[in-house]
């Protein structure tokens, strides 16, 4: 008989809180001296949802401020999450395909919201079908990210993102952890949520454990929860059953060692842990048989505190996810060194921070108050939340460089003359009536413009960065045309050399818009008379130059989703680079690429 050790350390005071809040409900005492804001922090570091908490929650929690605060939004990101995966769950249905949530245990809310995004497993012949379900209701694809058999979809709306989806083919992280197929014969309905499908309580602990200690390499609250949850909802769990599946994938001594890590906690929280005291020790025999788990497993129930996430050792978890790959029955001698050394390549490309990914330059022009900037800093924030380097660039003739203290100082000195006339346009003209200062000005917007775009854009972009220009090179031809004399040779050959050595944007946009519309947006600005032919101006140029004209008026998302869905489109159909053929982590490296991808823009 083995002695089993039971937790003296002391618990964090939010974790000391949160099992008083589970265990007594409603009845849980007030505790002392403890602000509500920290331990919402803490439970959102624990991915824990707050909806769960508020189930059963005290009186004093229920009505504190800064708890109503973080409740009320994340029920409407709960809202916002549900309602997108409901449309996405009925056009798969329509199309014969199901799916389960991988990760949920069934515990309230069983749809798992405070997830990074939401992981769907599909049957493999039927994951195709779901992946252009996504794209036809307007999902992007982020295939920077793709894992094998995995697959991350996106839907922004009015510039943010609203649901993110990833597809699961296998249940794997690089690796497969468990027999897809049982998973799929053991699934089961939730009782709360009768749209989600979720796997049965064994299936369930695996996951989660596996995930936690192979993918986060860190247990958090949510992650004990749900194997509580788990532990809680069978009545009888089939140990032998989660033996056999991790003993045949290779990792029975990591389902050993976050069992018992987990009960650990467990058993700190609430007095007494779920697990069976004979499945304890059957499991901290396995541990045993391994003293590299042992002795890790020993220095973590020695803490002197408890508190969570607990960081279970990088290192530690990665001998234990090599020693998997090394151990998996299901994998050949020869497909265990191919997953070695794959995985080796995807790890040194993560932990060493090197990002390759194509450039691209994106412009969006138009007269003032058409809307470029708001669709430029959504575009660029959509990249960048997707982890792609994205840069937002503004550049206006004249801002930069000398030519900007140029204009402040006429500012300053010609205030008053401002004030009797507001016509930008025509105050321009008439301080640019001498040839020779006209001559001198035009020509210094027109260097300052190249330069500017030349290495503010390009050569970023050169470099691997997404640039999102809100004004382009065509915007100050605009401006110069529209300021100055149009029988000036001059600005006509400045004009000229602009146009001619700044590239064409990679994906160039024209906001049209009515200019009375333009004024209607901004009454309180001084506008100019030239914006009639501004616009016409503009015409001309996206014409000759090959710009998507969107209308600019309407209704921001209606405008915006398209712009972002094309951009994308075009960008990850250009995604492979040769840096990231060295690491073998291009996608059509990680996964047949679907046939969307060998249409017009990709390559």
């Amino acid at each position: 008989m083995i002695a089993l050790t039971l937790p003296s350390s002391k618990l964090s005071r939010e974790l000391e809180v949160f099992a008083s809040l589970h265990a007594h409900g409603e009845l849980a005492p007030p505790p002392d001296d403890l602000s509500v804001q920290p331990l919402v922090r803490w439970l959102r570091r624990n991915k824990y949802p707050l909806l769960a908490l508020s189930h059963r929650a005290p009186s004093w929690l229920r009505e504190d401020p800064d708890f109503l605060d973080a409740l009320c939004e994340e029920r409407a990101w709960y809202d916002t999450q549900r309602g997108e995966f409901e449309l996405a769950r009925l056009a798969w249905l329509e199309r014969g395909v199901s799916c389960l949530m991988i990760k949920s245990a069934g515990s309230y809310p069983s749809f798992p919201h405070t997830s990074d995004n939401i992981d769907v497993l599909f049957r493999p012949e039927e994951a195709y079908v779901a992946r252009e379900v996504l794209r036809q209701m307007g999902y992007v694809e982020v295939r920077n990210v793709e894992e094998p058999g995995k697959y991350l979809f996106r839907r922004f709306h009015d510039g943010r993102c609203v649901s993110a989806i990833h597809v699961h083919e296998r249940i794997a992280w690089f690796v497969g952890f468990l027999d897809d197929a049982l998973v799929w014969e053991r699934m089961r309905p939730t009782t709360d949520d009768p749209g989600v499908n979720v796997p049965s309580p064994e299936d369930a602990i695996l996951i989660n454990l596996a995930h936690a200690c192979y993918e986060n390499k860190e247990l958090r609250l949510v992650d004990v929860m749900r194997v509580r949850h788990a532990l809680e909802s069978a009545p009888q769990i089939d140990w032998g059953y989660m033996l056999d599946v991790a003993g045949r994938r290779g990792w029975k001594e990591g389902l050993a060692f976050m069992l018992l890590v987990s009960s650990w906690v467990e058993h700190a929280m609430f007095g007494h842990s779920l697990v069976p005291p004979g499945q304890l020790e059957r499991f901290e025999q396995v541990a045993r048989a391994r003293p590299l788990v042992w002795r890790r497993l020993e220095a973590i129930r020695s803490s002197a505190s408890v508190d969570l996430p607990l960081d279970l050792s990088y290192p530690f978890c990665k001998v234990l996810y090599y020693g998997k790959i090394m151990s998996d029955l299901e994998r050949s001698p020869r497909e265990k060194v191919g997953d070695t050394l794959l995985t080796l390549l995807w790890g040194l490309k993560l932990k060493s921070g090197i990002r390759p990914q194509a450039g691209m330059v994106v412009s969006f022009s138009g007269i003032d108050g058409s809307g470029k900037t708001a669709h430029a800093r959504a575009l660029a924030e959509a990249f960048s939340l997707c982890e792609l380097q994205a840069r937002y660039f503004w550049c206006r003739g004249g801002s930069t460089g000398l030519l900007a203290l140029a204009s402040r100082a006429r500012a300053l000195l010609r205030r008053n003359r401002r004030a009797s006339n507001p016509d930008a346009v025509l105050r321009r003209r008439r301080e640019l009536a001498h040839p020779l200062l006209r001559w001198g000005w035009t020509w210094g917007v027109a260097l300052d413009q190249v330069l500017s775009y030349l290495v503010g854009v390009h050569l970023r972009a050169r470099t691997g960065k997404i640039v999102v220009c809100d004004r382009y090179i065509y915007d100050a031809a605009v401006e110069v045309l529209a300021s100055l004399p149009k029988e000036d040779r001059m600005t006509r050959a400045a004009i000229a050399f602009m146009l001619r050595v700044v590239p064409r944007p990679d994906l160039g946009y024209l906001l049209d818009l009515e200019p009375s519309d333009a004024r209607a947006r901004k009454p309180e600005e001084p506008w100019h008379s030239e914006l009639d032919a501004e616009r016409r101006l503009y015409l001309e140029l996206a014409d000759r130059f090959g710009l998507r004209v969107v209308p600019g008026r309407g209704d921001f998302a209606d405008l915006n989703d398209p712009i972002i869905r094309e951009a994308f489109q075009i960008y990850m159909g250009r995604f492979e680079t040769w840096l990231n053929a060295l690491f073998v982590s291009n996608p059509s490296q990680r996964n047949v690429p679907d046939p969307v991808w060998r249409r017009r823009n990709a390559r």
